[in-house]
This record gives C-alpha cells, structure tokens and sequence, in this order.
C-alpha cells in the first residue's frame, strides 16, 4: 500500500484489487492519477490520463472518483484530448451533474429567499459554496445535499422554521444503521426525530442533522462549522468573516476562503474505506483561485482554537505535492510548530485509521465530556447513572433497552469490519 506522506501518484507497484493508504484519507495510486489528470495542464494532465487508463476498472469505479469526471471532462478537453471514447462518459456525468444541480439551485434559492424573509441568517457550507464561489460551473460539483450553515444559538428556531416548511429530520445517525431488519427483530425500530426531541442536550453534541423533504432536496443542516465538541460560541469568528453574496438572487453568507480551505482539509482527512478524494480538488480549486491572497495566518490559528492542527498539516502537505497549489511554507512550518496534546494525537489516529473499537471508545468519551459539562452541579456517581438516560435521548432511541440492542449490534460490526479488512 502506498505510505500516507506518498505523492498523488502514490508508490510503484504491482495494482491490487482495492488499493486503499494507510490513512484513508489521501488518495490511491489510482485516485492520485486521476487527480492530476483533473487539476493539471499540458504533457502533465494528458501523461496522468493514459496511466490511469491503463489500470481503471470503470465497472469497479469507486464512488469518490466518479464525482470527479466532470471535473475531468473540462480539463481534458482544455488540454486537447478531444476524441478519446472515455470523453463521452465524462461529458454524460457532467450533464447529468449541471442538469440536477440547476435544479437544486433553483430550489435552493428560493428556499433562501423565504429564509431571508423570516429574518434567518444562513450560510452555505462545502459542496454547496463551492459550486457557487470557486467552481463556477454547476456541473463540476455533484452534490447529494445543499448545505447550510445557522448560527448556533438560533439552531432550535432554524430546524421549526425548515420543519414547517416540509423538511423533516432523517434517522439520528448511527454507525451501522443500514440494516434496520435486523435491528427491527431486536426489539428496535429506529423513527425520524420529532421536533420535540431537538433538545439542548442534541444540540450540545452535534454539529448538524440532515432534513428531507422528497418534493424538494436534503439540506444537511448545520450549527457548527466542524466536527466535534463545539462550545456555544466557537463559530462566532465564521460568521464575523463571513461574506455576503447571492444565489438565484438570493441572498447568504459564504466563508471566508481561509475558513473554507479550513473546512475542506478537516473534514477530508478522515478514514474512509474508499478514500474522499473530492476534498483534495475542492483544496485546489481554492487554493489556485485565492492565491497569494489567501489569510494563511488566519488558517493557522483557527486549526489551533478547534484542535484540527494534525489534519489541517497533513492535508496541506499532500496538496503542496501538486504543480500549480500554492501552499504556505510558512504556514507549514507554523502548523509544525504548535505542539500538540495527548488526547489530540489520539483522535487523530484514530480518525485516520480503519474502524476499531477505538473509535467508539473515542464517540463515547466525546459525548461522555459533553455530558458532564451539561450537568457540573451533579456529583460522578449520579452522572454516571445520567449517562445512558442521555445516550439514548442524543441517539433518538425510545429506551435503555435500546442502547444495550445497538452496542451489542455495533460491537458484531466492528468486529466483522476489522476481520474483513484484514483479510
């Protein structure tokens, strides 16, 4: 497997099956040469092109590097490849990436124009933005959802104005949800969050929640920025940066470029089995947009005030690899230089590496901090007791019985994952 501070390229070698880094994070060799075939230019992007063809498996494709053909198909045929027979794949994603995205643009738009009207501040959040301010193309970025960022206080307010406007909450999600038979036979039928349940306490331990509404599109609804703990006001310095500008007219907040980059790398560099490659382009396409411009000072110590110094580091050195993206020497060496905790180094291994009991023990001592800040005046034995009662109301399960039914099921997954992926 290629070693994690690899290049897009990744190591020489033989090509496996499922060919996944050691992070889960950075790209294959396979998805390193589809990269540069989408970002770079000239003898650079066309030489990447015909090497990834020689070892792609369209029939194989992992999902991450089909939401790249549009981006693909712009920058080949940029640089001269015009009758190549992989072109009209391409240029069929693309279409069907521009037509759906119009779609929910338009849909988008006026949703944030009725927003507006109820006085509701609103920002927009990766995919979305950057279709918008960096992309400028709809059907460069696919998108499964819009979006959107509330200020935190204003959450509760935020989720009963969508709610009676026809959005309705998904499932709380769980790790290991998709098989809801066999939890339905253990006694458990997992239902959407009633309003009534979006209490302090949910709010406190997540930073979002998905709302659907099957006549209009999936808002992947936010209240912070990033992943994890947040205190009340950490997504203050957001909004203060935050500009304004318009959609289908409309008007809403962006992050400032700074923020944004900040959001991209923390949120990329988490395990997956398939790798999210997109993050790596939606890096670039900041990165080469902003230039010189961009607050590099600002980057580096919002990854300092949020705990995200590791993924941020790793990220921008992978990105600094490509020709044409221009990272911060100085900024790196500053990242380099902010030391960091136990328990930091901790999360971040285990965020970067494949599902182990680890990483529950990681949810659980996240949300068992979370707790106790909630409840100071109480002593640890009556916390303690606390705790389940609060698991069950933050996962949106109906008793206690149901937390033992979802630990005993998520205990066999795990087990099942990691015996998998060691084979």
């Amino acid at each position: 497997m290629p070693d994690r501070n690899s290049g897009p390229n990744g190591d020489p070698g033989e090509r496996k099956k499922r060919e996944v880094p050691s992070s889960g994070c950075l790209p294959t060799r396979e998805q390193g040469l589809l990269l540069r075939a989408s970002l770079l230019s000239g003898d650079e992007c066309r030489a990447a092109f015909a090497e990834w063809k020689t070892l792609a498996n369209l029939d194989g494709l992992d999902p991450g590097s089909y939401r790249l053909f549009p981006l693909l198909y712009k920058n080949l045929t940029a640089n001269g490849i015009a009758n190549d027979p992989y072109l009209n794949i391409f240029k069929w994603v693309y279409d069907a990436t521009l037509e759906n995205n119009r779609k929910r643009f338009a849909a988008l738009g006026r949703l944030l124009a009725r927003l507006d009207r109820l006085g509701m501040e609103a920002a927009l959040l990766k995919g979305t933005a950057l279709a918008v301010e960096y992309y400028g193309d709809y059907g460069l970025r696919p998108m499964l959802d819009a979006d959107l960022l509330v200020p935190t206080r204003r959450a509760r307010e935020a989720v009963e104005i969508l709610t009676g406007l026809g959005w309705s909450s998904s499932i709380t999600p769980l790790k290991g949800f998709s098989d809801m038979d066999a939890l339905s036979r253990l006694g458990w039928e997992p239902e959407v969050r009633k309003l009534s349940e979006f209490s302090d306490e949910y709010f406190t331990v997540r930073h979002g929640q998905d709302l659907v509404n099957d006549r209009e599109f999936t808002i992947d609804l936010h209240w912070h920025v990033l992943h994890g703990y947040n205190p009340p006001d950490a997504d203050a310095p957001f909004w203060d940066a935050a500009r304004r500008m318009t959609v289908e007219g409309a008007p809403v907040f962006v992050l400032d470029p700074a923020d944004q980059l900040l959001q991209v790398c923390a949120h990329g560099m988490r395990w997956d089995p398939t790798p999210p490659v997109r993050w790596v382009a939606d890096a670039a396409v900041i990165l080469r947009k902003e230039g010189e411009g961009l607050d590099w000072g600002r980057l580096v110590a919002a990854a300092r005030r949020h705990g995200v110094v590791l993924p941020v580091r790793e990220a921008l050195r992978y990105l600094g690899s490509y020709p044409g993206v221009g990272v911060s020497e100085d900024a790196l060496r500053e990242l380099d230089a902010i030391p960091a905790g136990r328990a930091e180094r901790f999360e971040h291994s285990v965020r970067t590496s494949p599902p182990g009991i680890t990483d529950g023990l990681v949810e659980l001592g996240f949300l068992w901090s979370s707790y106790g800040k909630g409840n100071v005046d109480s002593g640890f034995i009556r916390r303690l007791f606390g705790f389940p009662g609060f698991l069950t109301r933050v996962f949106g399960m109906g008793s206690v019985r149901h937390l033992a039914v979802y630990s005993g099921y998520e205990l066999v997954r795990r087990t099942k994952e990691m015996a998998g992926l060691k084979r």
